[in-house]
């Protein structure tokens, strides 16, 4: 597996596939503020409640939705383009690839089909807040973010929430003051914090186009791969309010748990010439970060009996609450301002 760094044009695998526009009009929306990207393929059920929460924003500015359909064009409507045509709303553009270009191909090529300067990525079976667009392009011209991740509240199979992000302010040591909006570091990315699944948060098209899009060799964290990239070399920032609900159902994690603790591994590996702190100790956080993420990945995604994660070494859990503690007060946490 090559280093992340390396540059590779992701987007040139599949040129020569055509995505067909099959319903709505690119006149319809005059240079929009953010194009709110959807790849679908086998989520009919879940994608009406998902366009439903693209359609329904607050944001008042001028924002498309770019729907690509990754079924292998035929003469068969399918079930995602019935619901598309449900809505009849004129923000819609739906297009059809001529043949299936691969999930992380149809993810690039959602980049390229977007007309706005900023994008964000809504899966199939995932749900926009409300105030999702509003609240990451006020992030976004404040600071002039190239990125914005942010946290979100998980949903089962049946939209009943199982967890809800919060931000509490805390304080530290009398004059500390954590803050809601903060800018990612590598060191962040590297200990597992403040990235984003892609869905929810907001990126710079040009950004993305630069540094290659997605990449499929780095299947199944290709978007962790691309969001370590994007915070060494771009104005990343991570809201902690939540911006979206995360779907825990039969999704491709579910079948690919094993797969993240080696990849997540060789990214760490990659990321380390980008951080001012010792290899020793790195290497040793890599090492406690596979160790117990192998065991939490089977509770998580495997569906495995929480007693296993007694089996996390407790030298593994005391390193990584001990480096946790210092990155928090080293990014988190600001003096009160006057």
């Amino acid at each position: 597996m090559r280093n992340i760094y390396e540059y590779r044009d992701n987007f040139a695998d599949y040129r020569d596939v055509k995505s067909i526009l099959l319903w709505g009009d690119t006149n319809a929306i005059q240079n929009p503020e953010v194009s709110i990207i959807m790849p679908c393929f086998s989520h009919p059920d879940f994608l009406k409640t998902s366009l439903n929460s693209a359609v329904n924003q607050d944001f008042k500015g001028k924002y498309e939705i770019i729907i690509c359909d990754n079924n292998e064009l035929n003469d068969t409507s399918t079930g995602n383009q019935k619901i598309v045509e449900e809505f009849a709303n004129s923000k819609i553009l739906y297009y059809r690839n001529e043949k299936n270009i691969g999930m992380i191909g149809n993810w690039n090529r959602l980049i390229e089909l977007a007309h706005a300067p900023f994008v964000v990525y809504l899966h199939d079976d995932d749900l926009l807040l409300p105030t999702a667009l509003s609240t990451l392009i006020r992030i976004q011209k404040k600071y002039n973010a190239d990125g914005v991740n942010a946290a979100f509240n998980r949903i089962g199979a049946d939209g009943n929430i199982l967890s809800e992000a919060k931000y509490v302010p805390r304080i530290k040591l009398g004059f500390l003051k954590s803050h809601k909006i903060i800018k990612s570091s590598v060191l962040d990315l590297f200990l597992g914090r403040n990235g984003g699944f892609g869905c929810g948060c907001l990126f710079r098209k040009k950004c993305l186009l630069e540094i290659g899009g997605f990449s499929p060799e780095f299947y199944p964290s290709a978007d962790y791969a691309l969001n370590a990239v994007m915070a060494t070399k771009y104005n990343i920032y991570f809201c902690k309010e939540p911006t979206f609900c995360y779907r825990v159902a039969e999704n491709e994690s579910l079948s690919v748990y094993e797969q993240f603790a080696e990849v997540d591994k060789h990214f760490r590996n990659c990321m380390k010439k980008c951080i001012h702190i010792p290899n020793f100790i790195l290497n040793r956080l890599i090492l406690a970060m596979y160790r117990t993420s192998q065991i939490s990945f089977k509770v998580t995604w495997g569906k495995a009996d929480k007693n296993l994660l007694k089996q996390q070494r407790k030298d593994d859990l005391l390193v990584l609450k001990l480096a946790h503690r210092v990155r928090l007060l080293m990014s988190d946490f600001k003096p009160f301002s006057n």
